[in-house]
Parts: structure tokens; sequence; C-alpha cells
């Protein structure tokens, strides 16, 4: 199903994106539900004649297409302002704050956020691969729950040195806190709305220049969201922890060293590398952050003096390859990651062929875990082309000892269950274009289905967890049991 282009539109690739939102978005949903439901219009009815407005200029480059209307702007620096006397206010009346820098180095995850009203994103030109991440990451509990501890704990400047994480924080701030189930609301729902804050915020950044034509991927969109927001976290704490080496004339004495030994399987030492030594522990890291051990094993000893060399990999989410005909269910897939890989052509430092092999398995595992579906892959003969056969997906996942590695940090993983909470759907058949959807869990165990304005109360989980003819499971987040 493609989205509606509105009536004034830049199309760049293959992505139509609205030049002005704040005047179109009436319209556009108003034309984009007659569409979407099929109606049509029972008799025309005349409506005074508007004045053409002047053709604008071509833009410098198509991410100034996100900038607001100079109306829009005004609206919304008035809106901070009123943001900004209110923060102010609240101080003054004897509300604790602290600086984002303390929070951000004594956040601990949290899964108490609460229930929101839902409310339908307008998809004002292809944005609907935006529209189900932004869906997914509201009702992902840790991460609402970290945004709306530092919009009360902080006091923002608006300075834009964290445009990301300031417009997500707006974005949550649009939804009203209630836990009624949609099925009993006796009101109607909020308006659909174009998140605004968030596309604003976005522009400011240069991914969208560097990947033109590519940004109808959910996964990619989300990828560079959080990372983007980590990125944010990660200035803020260094240039914090920067004054403080000014401020006291203390180095940091923190050790990079190029490795460690740890004791492996069968009491054998086993050479430690970390290949992010450098990454900073953020909000975003306790939340998303897993890490894979990646063991490489060489017949006889490695230059080092140990029969095998190790890496960990920090990951905010697991691509899974689908496409063998092997993998069925997630399952097969995790077995898939963790089954060892036979390095062809390996030669050792002296020079001589080996055997080598190298082999995956889970060292750490966040609360959040995010599993990738690799549905589009690279064909010699047809390029890139979707895997469109259904992946069984469980309601609860438990974790087999076998995805673990064997040391003493994963025992505490080894009867961990994850529940699934969302899940984000691939709509046709290339990987150019297309349509998202999500399914989501709302707290308190009601799963909804989100298709840009449209929401729908599903039975159960049973639903979401069936084959579907029209969509193909392309994203899936698990939270772990509490």
């Amino acid at each position: 199903m493609e989205a509606l282009t509105p009536s004034r539109s830049v199309k760049i690739g293959s992505i139509d994106i609205a030049i002005d939102h704040n005047c179109q978005v009436q319209a556009q949903y108003k034309e984009y539900r007659r569409r979407k439901t099929g109606e049509q219009d029972d008799e025309v009815v005349e409506e005074p004649a508007v004045p053409q407005t002047p053709a604008k200029a071509k833009p410098a480059c198509w991410a100034a297409l996100l900038r607001p209307s100079p109306a829009a702007a005004a609206a919304a620096a008035s809106k901070r302002a009123t943001e900004i006397v209110s923060s102010q206010a609240a101080a003054a009346d004897g509300r604790k704050f602290t600086t984002l820098e303390d929070v951000l180095e004594n956040w601990q995850v949290e899964f108490s956020a609460p229930a929101v009203q839902p409310r339908g994103l307008v998809n004002s030109g292809n944005m609907c691969f935006m529209n189900v991440v932004l869906q997914a990451l509201l009702y992902c509990e840790p991460f609402c729950s970290m945004l709306r501890h530092i919009k009360k704990s902080v006091v923002f400047s608006f300075n834009s040195k964290t445009p990301l994480l300031e417009a997500l924080i707006r974005f949550v701030h649009e939804f009203r806190a209630d836990r009624t189930p949609l099925a009993q609301l006796e009101t109607g729902l909020d308006a659909p709305f174009v998140p605004e804050d968030v596309y604003e915020a976005l522009q400011k950044k240069n991914v969208f220049q560097t990947l033109r034509g590519q940004q109808e991927d959910a996964q990619e969109f989300m990828s560079y969201l959080v990372d983007g927001i980590h990125e944010e976290m990660v200035s803020v704490l260094q240039a914090h922890r920067a004054r403080t080496v000014l401020a006291t004339g203390t180095e940091d004495s923190t050790d990079s060293g190029a490795g460690w030994l740890e004791v492996g399987p069968n009491n054998r030492a086993l050479n430690m590398r970390d290949v992010h030594a450098e990454a900073v522990r953020t909000p975003i890291t306790q939340i998303f952050g897993g890490a894979l051990q990646s063991t490489l094993t060489v017949p006889g000893v490695t230059s080092d003096g140990t029969p095998r060399r190790s890496n960990r990999e920090p990951f905010q989410w697991l691509a899974l390859d689908v496409s063998s005909d092997s993998v069925s269910t997630i399952g097969d897939a995790l077995d898939e990651l963790v089954a060892p890989e036979t390095i062809e052509g390996y030669m050792t430092v002296q020079g001589q062929p080996a055997t080598a092999t190298k082999q995956m398995a889970l060292e750490r595992v966040p609360p959040v875990l995010v599993l990738h579906l690799k549905r589009f892959v690279f064909c010699a003969n047809e390029g890139v082309k979707k895997v469109h056969k259904f992946i069984e997906y469980p309601a609860e996942l438990a974790l087999a000892p076998a995805w673990l590695t064997r040391s003493s940090g994963t025992a505490r993983y080894r009867n961990a269950r994850f529940r699934l909470t969302g899940v984000i759907y691939h709509h046709g058949s290339h990987a150019s274009g297309g349509h998202y959807t999500c399914d989501i869990q709302r707290p308190g165990g009601e799963w909804l289905q989100f298709d840009d304005v449209d929401i729908a109360s599903l039975e159960s989980v049973d639903a979401v967890l069936k084959e579907k003819s029209d969509r193909t499971a392309y994203i899936l987040f698990y939270t772990i049991c509490r």
C-alpha cells in the first residue's frame, strides 16, 4: 500500500517529502482517510477561492524540505519558550532538578512508564517507516521511562546540543496518560498528528544527506535515530568528564588495554579483546546494548601462546539471517548465528595454511532484545530481493544455553525469559518500496495494530503470532520478564 503524496511535494529518489507539514496536515489527513477506506465524495461543495501562493524556491539540499514554514517555526519557538518558562516555574515551586550529566551517569533501567492513550501519526509522504519506529519506541517501557525521567529531572535550554533527545521528549509529551483499553474509551482518540519536532531534529543531522533514496528502511531509520541519541549522550558525558579532569587535575584512570585473559571452556586460557573499548555507557546501551563474543580457534596455538582469541562485539540489535532453507523459526535463526564457521584459506603467523573456525555467542543480553530479520539479500543474478517466507516467532523467548558463552557472567541469562512486546512488518515485494505497519503491546497486555492514522485492537497475541498473507515480520521487540 503506497503512502499518500500531498499535492505540494518534492520527490527525492523514491521518497516524497511534504514541503509544508503544518499547512497541509488536515487536508492530507482527510484525503488520506478517504483514499484508504475507499470512500467516494457524494457531492462537490464549493469552497471560497484561495489565493495562490508563490512557488517556493528550489531548496539547497533535500534535508531543507523538513524545515517548517516561518509560521510553524514561530509557533515552535513559542512552544519551546512556554516549556522553558514552565520548567523554571516548576523549579521555583521546589521541584528537584539536576543536570543532564548527572541523570545520564546515574540512571538505571526502569519499567514504570505510564500507559498512554493511542494516537495515530499522519503519513505525510512515504513516512510510514518513521511512524512505526516512533510508535514502537513510545511503547518500549524502559525507553519511554527514560525520556519521562529526564523531562522531570532536567531543565532544558533547547540549545541544540541534544536535538534528537529533546525532540523525542517532546514527542512523548504529545500523548496523554491513559490505561483505558481502546475498545472501552468513551470519547474519541486525540487527532493524529505529524511529529514535526522529530522531523526538525532529524534535518539537523547529516544522515539524510548521505543516504538519499534509502530512508524507507525502518531498521536503518531506527538505527540512526537510537544511535543518534546515544551519540548525543556520549558527547554530553565526555564534555562533563573533560571539565572534571580540568577542574581536578587528574587523568581518567580507565585502562583501555589491548586485551586480557579469561578462563574459557575446559579451563583453557582465552585471550579477550574488546573491539569497542572506547564505548561509553549511556541509558541507550543500558536498554538496548548487548554483546557478542566472537572466538577464533586455530589448531595448535596462536601467536601469543593461547589456543583461542576472542573479540567482544557490542550490538544494539541482533541481525538474523533468515535466508537459509534450514531457518523457519527464530530459534533456527539464533542457532545459525552461533554455529561454527570454517574460515577457508587461513594462514598462521608462521605462514602455514590451517583450518580455522569462528564462532559467535551471546555474552551480554539487554533488557530489550531487538531482533532484525534480514529479509533483503543480494543475489548475483537478481540483485536485492526479499525473503518472503514466514518465520515463526514465540510470544515468550527463552535463551538456549547453546546461544550463550560458557563464562560465569552469562549464568544470570540461563533462566531469563523475554516476552514479545512489538512487531514491525514490511508490506510489499521490494526493498526499495512498500509499506510498514506494526503491532504493539500496551502495558496491561492489550495488543494494538498501528497503520499510520489507523489504530485497531487485536483480540490476543495469537493474532500477532500467526502468518499474514500481506506482510512479513521485519523487526521483533522482546522485553525481559521481571
